[in-house]
């Protein structure tokens, strides 16, 4: 009998390139064993699930700085803001680059402007911050990625203002639209998410095919919602990771 393949894993073992992104408000939610556990459940999961990067959301900053860093350190990805400050200094890791076939590849974090100063961190303005440091970027990144919290607005600003960006993974979805939208004569893409309600974490995955050319300009693209059904496997260590953290809250 062939084995099941979680979604993540099947993407994994039918792609030569595969990059999973987390864009904010993740570490907490409704859930109560990451309520509980002050996002160390979530950290340890997606540690498990071979996460790439995610931003900070304002429901992440409303952990405080201490907890914060603590999560940041369990994790074996970057958490990524370019634009939230504590005590004057940036505080997470701005951006990150990957080696990815053949390209350099820059993920920049990027927090919406609606945390304002919030639990002792200041949020500078997203746009004005990707202005002053993507062009410190282009001369060694050829794929820039923006990786958002700050809604579709925001990101529409910063795909029609901000020379270099390729495209723009965001959460925020008050308002958003359900299709990519594409700027064909800036060459840069802004990705659907799903529309968040109660409870809805883990129903969907988001996924996008991308192609860049050997200068890294996307030249084609398809998207979409993976409907995370029965037809893929649960992942055992996942299982297994919520049934300790719900041994240990009783």
């Amino acid at each position: 009998m062939a084995r099941r393949a979680t979604a993540v894993q099947k993407e994994r073992e039918t792609s030569a390139n595969v990059l999973l992104l987390d864009a904010g408000n993740t570490l907490v939610g409704d859930r109560v064993l990451a309520q509980q556990s002050k996002g160390k459940i979530v950290v340890e999961a997606m540690n498990l699930m071979g996460y790439d990067a995610m931003t900070l959301g304002e429901q992440d900053l409303q952990l405080g700085a201490s907890e914060l860093e603590a999560r940041m350190a369990e994790a074996t990805f970057p958490f990524l803001s370019a634009n939230v400050e504590a005590e004057g200094k940036v505080f997470a890791q701005p951006y990150v680059i990957k080696e990815m076939g053949g390209h350099q590849v820059a993920i920049v974090g990027l927090t919406g402007l609606e945390a304002g100063n919030l639990n002792g961190f200041q949020v500078r303005d997203p746009l004005q911050t990707a202005l002053d440091l993507l062009p410190q970027l282009q001369p060694v990144a050829d794929i820039i990625i923006l990786l958002t919290h700050v809604g579709q607005a925001v990101e529409e600003q910063l795909q029609q203002n901000v020379a270099g960006i390729d495209l723009i993974v965001g959460g925020a979805t008050q308002g958003r639209t359900s299709a990519a939208v594409w700027d064909e004569t800036r060459g840069v893409l802004i990705l659907p998410s799903e529309q968040a309600s109660r409870g809805h974490t883990g129903r969907l995955l988001g996924m996008a095919a991308l192609s860049f050319d050997s200068n890294g300009r996307l030249v084609s693209h398809s998207s979409g919602m993976i409907s995370l059904s029965p037809d893929f496997a649960d992942d055992p260590d996942q299982v297994a990771l919520v049934q300790r953290y719900q041994r240990e809250s009783k």
